[in-house]
């Protein structure tokens, strides 16, 4: 695979922590690898894993996301956080909308498409997330609901803020959030998981996994089960839909004696969510959707000589969406809407080193995409993206160490033509004990088949809203300082900035007035988002870690002349794991205060906004663990224990505890 392969194959333990070990000296070298392992916003769980869960910390974390290459995390020109699995072990989180929403300079926000991702203030439909290198399909209204990717089979999050369409294209503005799966690693083993709570939430998940000499084999599956919430008892609709869902997956890897691997995964997913909605003039429908998702992928590779390996890259994803929605005791507004995505990608890359100084990574592929839905004008449309990318890591100085990464991708698409986004970075270590990182680059945002040929009426209100062929791609300018401060071994303190410059941002726009409104769109819009990260990241005794980070967000729409819509300009996060040994005992918990955000609504019909400031709030989530013997544990998660929310513009469900087991084979 493109990006995910490597890293996830090569993130194994090179000197494992042996169980023989006592418990001190056990202690002290995980602990001594969280710094490694972490990077700044990541949390410090993998310090404080159990004895059981040592064989999933490496010593030496790599990673690939930033320049699609293998690379050391502390090496990285391009700054990169890592959630590792002993992380997403610990916060119990059942999906990666949980594991990201206390994130330093991310944002989660609950949509009626899901739970979108947010990433230095930019919207979800700038945020390129990827499973092993590969795009996620379906996005609803420009974002990927994130609540679809379970995580039983994940081995670490890769997350790379700032602009990456030097090497992924469009949708990258403002970053990159990569999901690893995990390999086989034991001749034989398993793992169990189940938890109920609050909600009628059930969640079961199971893994299998098989090695042999030269070859290895990984089966996964997860059901999942909530009822609906509602945060307003005043009228008989629901603020949160009922899931049910299960996904199914399978991954293996094969290496024979010669220069030829092979990595190939396949999986299946469908999810139902339900809902009550209150349209206008108190009508009341049932809302259902079904999301349906088929994966396939194989990546080949040959080991040309010592220095350089040549990839190549195929996957398929097949996404349907069904909607229904039910007028109650009528059915002139019923809506019934199909929308089936497929997307194809096939690539090729070659990762060369030259010498002590230079380390390049040239690659091409095409992208193929093609969606069949209701609301399009045309039924459907296709497009196809061709893209030559190359990138070179110079040492240019060794004492002290810099590092300069200049590179540049070229895109061809058939629907609006080229797009050309170089990008510079640079990486210096003037201090053994200090790090300096610094980003400028070029991004793009291809406009969407809906924006460009969406067809669509909304009768209850009034509208209509029609496409435009003729939209250019979205374009940016980003830069990001960052500096990274380790006093001790054990503290981490970094400081970043950034700023995100867009022009050509598509927007709708009234174009006939009157009783029947009709929009379209149209590349008007501009914005600046700008901010900055401060962070302190510590390990104390008594086997307790901590970390607090303070994010500042500061988005502007130049056109309208006011800030971004729901976008905070401060938020404060903090993070905290205990653990006694002896005890068997695991506590972790992590908080966050988000300060008051701007929205526009129109809430009297007029056409004109109506502003207002949401309160500003706080999430806590905290789970507790014993674990009874070696492979039996037993936990308790309590979410949202501050009971933020409303149906208004916090839409997230209320406290809830659920207690689950955990069994490893």
């Amino acid at each position: 695979m493109t990006s995910g392969s490597e890293v996830s194959r090569e993130a194994v333990p090179e000197e494992p922590v042996s169980a023989a070990s006592s418990d001190s000296e056990a202690e002290e070298k995980v602990s001594k690898q969280a710094e490694v392992v972490a990077g700044p916003g990541a949390s410090t769980t993998s310090a404080s894993s159990t004895s059981a869960e040592q064989d999933d910390v490496p010593v030496a974390r790599t990673v690939v996301t930033a320049s699609r290459t293998q690379e050391r995390l502390g090496e990285t020109p391009v700054a990169t956080e890592v959630i590792t699995r002993a992380d997403i072990v610990a916060s119990g989180a059942r999906d990666a909308s949980e594991l990201l929403a206390a994130h330093p300079g991310l944002e989660v926000a609950q949509t009626f498409a899901g739970a979108s991702l947010q990433v230095q203030g930019l919207g979800p439909e700038y945020v390129l997330v990827l499973v092993d290198g590969e795009r996620v399909a379906g996005r609803v209204a420009g974002s990927v609901d994130l609540s679809r990717l379970s995580l039983e089979d994940v081995e670490q999050v890769e997350i790379v803020k700032g602009p990456s369409s030097v090497l992924y294209g469009s949708d990258a503005v403002g970053g990159v959030v990569n999901f690893i799966t995990r390999r086989a690693r034991k001749p034989l083993g398993g793992e169990l998981r189940a938890a109920y709570g609050a909600l009628e939430r059930l969640d079961l998940d199971a893994t299998g996994e098989a090695r042999g000499d030269g070859w290895g084999l990984r089966l996964s599956g997860g059901l999942q089960r909530r009822a609906s919430y509602d945060l307003d008892t005043a009228d008989v609709g629901t603020t949160g839909s009922s899931l049910e869902g299960f996904d199914v997956s399978a991954s293996g890897d094969l290496k024979g004696e010669g220069p030829l691997s092979m990595e190939g995964s396949a999986g299946f997913s469908r999810r139902t969510q339900r809902g009550v909605d209150m349209g206008v003039a108190g009508a009341v429908f049932d809302r259902a959707s079904r999301d349906t998702s088929i994966t396939s992928r194989l990546a080949p590779s040959w080991k040309l000589n010592g220095d350089a390996t040549l990839r190549v890259e195929g996957s398929y994803t097949h996404f349907q969406r069904r909607y229904l929605r039910d007028q109650r005791r009528a059915s002139a507004l019923d809506t019934v809407e199909d929308t089936r995505e497929q997307q194809g990608r096939l690539g090729t890359q070659l990762d060369a080193r030259v010498g002590e100084r230079h380390a390049f990574v040239v690659g091409a592929e095409f992208l193929g995409e093609w969606l069949v839905a209701d609301r399009l004008e045309t039924g459907g449309g296709d497009r196809g993206r061709a893209s030559l990318y190359a990138q070179d890591s110079w040492t240019l100085a060794t004492g002290p160490k810099l590092v300069v990464v200049p590179g540049a991708r070229v895109d061809v698409d058939t629907q609006f033509g080229t797009a050309v986004t170089p990008r510079l970075a640079a990486k210096i270590d003037p201090l053994s004990w200090l790090t300096v990182r610094g980003s400028y680059g070029w991004g793009f945002r291809a406009p969407g088949f809906q924006e460009l040929l969406i067809d669509f009426e909304n009768p209850t209100v009034g509208y209509v809203v029609r496409g435009n062929p003729d939209l250019k791609p979205e374009r940016s300018r980003s830069f990001s300082l960052s500096t990274e401060v380790r006093p001790s071994d054990a503290s981490l303190l970094w400081v970043s900035a950034y700023q995100h410059s867009l022009r050509d941002m598509i927007a709708s726009t009234l174009e006939q007035g009157g009783a029947q409104q009709l929009f379209t769109y149209t590349n008007v819009a501009r914005a600046r988002v700008r901010g900055g990260e401060l962070g302190l990241r510590q390990r104390f005794p008594w086997r307790l870690s901590g970390e607090v980070a303070y994010t500042l967000t500061d988005g502007h729409d130049e056109e309208l002349d006011r800030a971004l819509e729901g976008q905070a300009l401060h938020r404060l996060t903090a993070q905290a794991t205990w653990r006694h040994r002896e005890w068997g005992l695991e506590t972790w918990v992590r908080a966050a205060l988000v300060g008051k955000r701007p929205f526009y609504p129109d809430t009297d019909g007029d056409g004109v906004a109506n502003p207002y400031q949401s309160d500003a709030y706080v999430t806590v989530d905290a789970r507790i663990a014993w674990r009874a013997r070696e492979s039996l544990q037993f936990f308790v998660l309590g979410s949202n224990l501050a009971d933020a929310g409303n149906p208004t513009d916090l839409p997230i469900p209320p406290r809830t505890f659920q207690a689950g087991v955990s069994f490893r084979l």
